[in-house]
């Protein structure tokens, strides 16, 4: 059996890395979460993936060393916006990186769910701001099909029309792409 990791596409792109590298430790045990889903060893394997995904994407001396550079600590109250450069930096969701300052020890469990409440009052915020929205956000279809397709596929195709054995028309079929702009725009993000 071919193993699979399934990522929701509508996902926060920085949540999309977290849950590649917690679904790839359910592949290193050999175990399958549809299986296991509600079994009793479910929560452990659970929190064993989390530490996995957060030592892969936040080594722990480099994630220690930005949270100095922050000067987030246990002993002092910590803004939002400091949990956040540390999660751009890092490439992972806030919310990933308020969890691992807490693993870690550098902030309280009071501070942790003061900090996750905002988390959680921007984003009704931002999804009252969506629905509300005519239309919703703007689609960047190039990032998409990157996305999709991957570096070493786009870069190919690209390639082959550059090499003349494809044409535009192919090219932009095979992105599922309808405009040339959108083309453009695909090979300056590759």
């Amino acid at each position: 059996v071919l193993p699979i990791i399934i990522i929701n596409d509508s996902d926060a792109r920085k949540a999309r890395s977290f849950t590649l590298f917690h679904e790839l430790g359910h592949l290193l045990r050999n175990e399958s979460t549809i299986d296991s889903w509600h079994g009793r060893n479910g929560r452990g394997m659970e929190k064993w993936c989390d530490d996995l995904a957060g030592e892969v994407l936040m080594p722990i001396q480099r994630f220690r060393d930005a949270a100095d550079e922050e000067k987030v600590d246990a002993r002092r109250p910590v803004k939002l916006e400091f949990v956040k450069r540390i999660a751009d930096q890092f490439k992972v969701s806030p919310y990933a990186c308020l969890v691992r300052l807490h693993k870690l020890k550098r902030i309280k469990q009071a501070e942790y769910e003061r900090l996750e409440n905002e988390l959680n009052d921007e984003y009704r915020q931002l999804r009252k701001k969506l629905e509300s929205a005519k239309g919703g956000p703007s689609r960047n279809r190039a990032r998409e099909a990157l996305d999709q397709y991957g570096r070493i596929y786009t870069a190919t195709l690209f390639q082959a029309y550059y090499n003349k054995e494809i044409g535009l028309h192919k090219l932009c079929q095979s992105f599922g792409l309808k405009r040339v702009s959108h083309l453009r725009k695909l090979e300056a993000d590759l």
